[in-house]
């Protein structure tokens, strides 16, 4: 995760193969419109249980879906995060920079309820869009379960404290987790048995 505070959202950026980046960057429209909506009325949507992780894409519902189906650890991970005081909104995206697979966004904190918002890079395999999904979900139930965690500056503190630095040039410190890392490979393997028992084909994952 790099850090790097410049515009208007705190980014954590996983790479395909190593350390995610931190930065921020300014949000979509159609995550602002969703995030104005939602805070409209926070404590109504948040008391009344509706899904705290919300999805702006539709086909990485359907893989959201599958993997829900096919991983035990995805399961209980997300019945930590809809247990935690933290809204997620998750989207698609194709044009990721080349080394990032997946990023979260710090947005906002209402009343105590934190805003995240993940985007996929979906030009990546079913499994592995997965298993990323996976990854930043952890790091939003991080977030989540810190109610002191209210903005970037306590984001920062919080990934000095539970993760390790895996890069620093100089403008910017790269942080990742453990906890992040064994979810993504958990996940990752669960896809991978399913695989192997004998999904083959344009819907292998």
């Amino acid at each position: 995760m790099r850090l790097k505070k410049n515009l208007s959202t705190l980014q954590l950026f996983r790479s395909r193969e190593a350390g995610a980046p931190i930065r921020l960057e300014q949000m979509t429209y159609r995550v602002l419109i969703l995030l104005l909506i939602t805070l409209a009325a926070p404590h109504r949507s948040y008391a009344q249980g509706a899904p705290h992780i919300r999805f702006l894409d539709p086909v990485l519902k359907e893989l959201f879906d599958h993997g829900m189906h096919q991983s035990p650890t995805l399961r209980a991970l997300v019945e930590k995060v809809e247990a935690a005081p933290i809204l997620v909104f998750i989207e698609g995206d194709i044009r990721m920079p080349s080394f990032v697979g997946a990023r979260l966004n710090f947005v906002t904190s209402v009343n105590g309820l934190r805003y995240v918002r993940v985007d996929i890079d979906c030009t990546l395999s079913p499994r592995r869009q997965i298993a990323l999904l996976a990854h930043e979900l952890q790091h939003a139930l991080e977030i989540g379960e810190r109610t002191d965690i209210l903005d970037a500056d306590g984001m920062e503190s919080l990934y000095e404290e539970i993760g390790f630095q895996s890069n620093d040039n100089g403008a910017h410190k790269s942080y990742e987790t453990e906890a992040a890392k064994a979810i993504q490979r958990a996940v990752d393997d669960e896809l991978g048995m399913r695989q192997a028992r004998g999904t083959t084909g344009a819907n292998a994952y």
